[in-house]
Parts: C-alpha cells; sequence; structure tokens
C-alpha cells in the first residue's frame, strides 16, 4: 500500500491544478469580492505531494483596507495547507517536527523517508529549518492555549512547579519550569546565565499564565533559590517551597 501510494504522489507531481472557491464577502464591508488576478504557486503535501497551483485572488470591489493594504481573500484549500508565501506544508513541518525531536532521527534520515514515501525531496539544509519553523509554530500553539493547560492543571487540584536550570560553559543555560504532577514543560528557555535576575521574570511569566503552584522544587543553587524566594512573596497565600539536587533525574528524562 506504501509503494502504491508513493507511486500515486508521484505521478501527480508538476500536475496544474486550479483553486477556486465560490465568492465570499469582504470581512470588513460585507460586500462583494472581485478576481484581481490569478498567479501559479508550487507547493508540496504529505496529502498531495508535489504539486503547481493556479488560485485566484480576489479584492473588495469597495477598496476597503486593512493595515493600510488592500483586503484581499485566497482560496481556503491553499491557506489552510500552505505557510504565507511558503511552499512546503503543514504537515510536511509537523512530520519534520516529530521526527526530529521525538524520534529523535538524524535529518539525513528524514529526508531519505520523505523522498522515498512522499516524494518530496528537501536538503539537508531544509530539514533543519522545517525543524526551527516547527518549534516556532509549536511555542505559537503552547502560548495559545495556555488558558485550556490553565484550567486542567487548576481541575488537578493545583500543581507543583518544577524548575531548574542546565548548560555548558560558553553555551549559555537552558532554563526549564515543569508541572510536576502532569509532567508538562510549562516553559523552556536559554538565558545567558544562571542568575535570579534572568530566572525571576520567567518564573512570572510562568505564574502569570497557568496560575501560581502550590508548591515548588528548586535545585540548590543560590540564584534559583533567590529568584524563587522572590516569586512566593509576590503571591498573596503561602508557597513551600522545597529543594533537591537530582530532581530532573528522578521526574523526568531532560533532553540534552
Amino acid at each position: 500500500m506504501q509503494a502504491t501510494g508513493t507511486r500515486w504522489v508521484r505521478s501527480t507531481a508538476g500536475v496544474l491544478t486550479f483553486v477556486e472557491e465560490p465568492a465570499r464577502p469582504c470581512p470588513c464591508c460585507g460586500g462583494r469580492m472581485l478576481v484581481q488576478k490569478t498567479i501559479s504557486r508550487c507547493g508540496a503535501t504529505l496529502e498531495h505531494g508535489p504539486f503547481q497551483a493556479r488560485e485566484t485572488v480576489s479584492v473588495c470591489a469597495a477598496g476597503c483596507q486593512q493595515d493600510g493594504l488592500k483586503v484581499t481573500g485566497r482560496p481556503a484549500a491553499l491557506a489552510t495547507r500552505l505557510p504565507p508565501k511558503g511552499v512546503i506544508g503543514y504537515d510536511v513541518i509537523v512530520q519534520v517536527g516529530l521526527a526530529r525531536f521525538v524520534a529523535h532521527q538524524q535529518r539525513e534520515e528524514i529526508r531519505v523517508a520523505l523522498e522515498r514515501q512522499h516524494g518530496i525531496g528537501l536538503s539537508s539544509g531544509a530539514i533543519s529549518e522545517l525543524g526551527r519553523r516547527f518549534l516556532g509554530y509549536l511555542a505559537a500553539l503552547h502560548a495559545a492555549r495556555a488558558d485550556r493547560l490553565r484550567a486542567a492543571l487548576a481541575a488537578d487540584g493545583g500543581w507543583p512547579l518544577h524548575v531548574d536550570a542546565t548548560g555548558e560553559d560558553g553555551r549559555g543555560t537552558l532554563l526549564v519550569a515543569l508541572a510536576g504532577w502532569r509532567h508538562w514543560v510549562l516553559g523552556a528557555w536559554k538565558i545567558p546565565t544562571e542568575r535570579a535576575a534572568a530566572i525571576l521574570p520567567k518564573l512570572r511569566e510562568v505564574v502569570a499564565q497557568f496560575g501560581a503552584p502550590c508548591a515548588i522544587m528548586r535545585d540548590l543553587g543560590r540564584a534559583m533559590e533567590d529568584a524563587c524566594d522572590d516569586l512566593v512573596a509576590a503571591v498573596p497565600r503561602r508557597i513551600p517551597v522545597l529543594a533537591c539536587h537530582l530532581q530532573y533525574a528522578e521526574s523526568w528524562s531532560m533532553p540534552s
């Protein structure tokens, strides 16, 4: 079945498709949208493989503008599959991100799998760029769904905040905030050095998004101690602060 699907994907590569949808009203005035132009656009998705599409761009007949630009419309069939001005589809970005950061595959492994299974040829550099883009989208989604995560943590009756930092000389420090019972990473930041002045704003960001924890587990560092003490001092209720030098080694496996 995989081989049949691969042959089917390759057979459609380079075929010109026309993307048109029923006219929708202007989102600003509700008036008519007129055809402005048609443009050709290349794309590649796991769903369709490589393709070339010709899409119709419409413009508000009344000349409405947003942020100084004319209000235009494009078919949702492409907008929901390809990033703005992008060629590689969202599903490919997700595939690369999961393979790279969950399955821990090398760039060459990912590149070969995309070529063999979906007929999508990418360079190793493109795989790296898609991985970075995946992380950017994931961070944006994490922030957009913070209210849902906060509700889930509150439904547990509270949550303990595990916070620790690790790094190597000359490479900065990775600071991670973890919801202990669920093992959810609520925040991760690269900070230049492990100092309270750099740690405290990040912890306050976590509390602002997800609420105050029921307890804090930190390491034995002086900077972390000062940052956590300052954090709980600003919270109206008492929050116990505990210390453990090997807390992350016990609770989860931290990526290198």
